[in-house]
């Protein structure tokens, strides 16, 4: 039994951007919830975090821009940190 990887977009990209989209039509009619605002900004950096690995491992050719897409998740997560700390610091939870 041969197994082969796929080419299409795998589940776990579909996923995450479909759930970035709720949350950030979530986050646009409540605008002061810090806490949508950090889930809107997790969903983003796991579905490029994904979006990464995926194009790292199927596309040979456009390693660049998969490392750009992890680079991208990272500065994210560093965001989401910094608004969970101001946050936390503000009394905004």
């Amino acid at each position: 039994m041969k197994l082969e990887l796929k080419k299409g977009l795998p589940i776990e990209v579909l996923f995450f951007a479909v759930t970035t989209f709720i949350f950030a039509v979530l986050t646009l009619f409540n605008l002061e919830n810090l806490l949508l605002r950090i889930m809107t900004q997790a969903s983003a950096c796991l579905l490029m975090l994904f979006k990464g690995m995926h194009i790292i491992s199927h596309q040979k050719e456009k390693l660049r821009m998969g490392y750009l897409f992890i680079g991208v998740a990272a500065f994210i997560f560093v965001v989401m940190i910094n608004a969970i700390i101001v946050g936390y610091k503000t009394g905004a939870f």
